[in-house]
Order: C-alpha cells, then sequence, then structure tokens
C-alpha cells in the first residue's frame, strides 16, 4: 500500500505546561541529554541519537531517532515514519521541511 509524503513543519515543541500543545504534523530538532558527572555521565535515554521531536497527526509527539530513521539533507525520513504511541496508527512517509544536515544539536545536562 502506497503511503503519502507528509510535510512536516518546522515548529516549536511546545509543552503542555506552556498551554499549549506542538500543531500536529510539526517537528523540531531533539536536545540530546546528558546525565549529571556524579551520576555516571554520558548521554540518558539513548538521546545520543535523537533527531528530532515530531508530532504525528493526531498530535502525539514523539522522539525520531537515528537508531531507526535516517533524514536525507531535503529532510525527507527513511523508513517511513509510524506514531510509537500504543493504539494511533498513524503511519506516513514524512519530510522535516526547512531541516539542516549541518544542525548541531543543543545539549542540556539534566
Amino acid at each position: 500500500m502506497h503511503r503519502p509524503t507528509v510535510s512536516f513543519e518546522h515548529a516549536d515543541p511546545c509543552v503542555p505546561d506552556d498551554g499549549a500543545l506542538p500543531p500536529k504534523c510539526s517537528w523540531d530538532y531533539a536536545v540530546r541529554l546528558l546525565r549529571r558527572a556524579e551520576d555516571g555521565g554520558g548521554y540518558a535515554c539513548q538521546s545520543d541519537t535523537d533527531l528530532a521531536l515530531c508530532t504525528c497527526g493526531n498530535g502525539h509527539t514523539c522522539r525520531l531517532s537515528g537508531r531507526v530513521h535516517q533524514v536525507a539533507p531535503d529532510g525527507t525520513v527513511t523508513p517511513s515514519y509510524v506514531c510509537p504511541v500504543a493504539g494511533c496508527g498513524f503511519h506516513v512517509w514524512i519530510r522535516l521541511v526547512g531541516w539542516d544536515p549541518d544542525h548541531t544539536f543543543e545539549e542540556k545536562t539534566l
């Protein structure tokens, strides 16, 4: 079955604490999380390969991991995107509009 390519627009990944949710079919660069030195250091939550936070067409925001996906210079993601939220069913080919292959990922210590 052929699935259409859906353009995900670059948007601020608002958090519910701000009173707003991210727009559906949007994305933003992932922040890679580091453990404090006293907690053993290194990356937390396997975030060292996180590429983006993506919000599917049903409003679920999840990590897009480089362990599973690749992003071409034009933003085309392979393989197709399947929302990992149980029961969601959102499954399409996506393109991250505005993707910069030379982006330097922000790192934040927990």
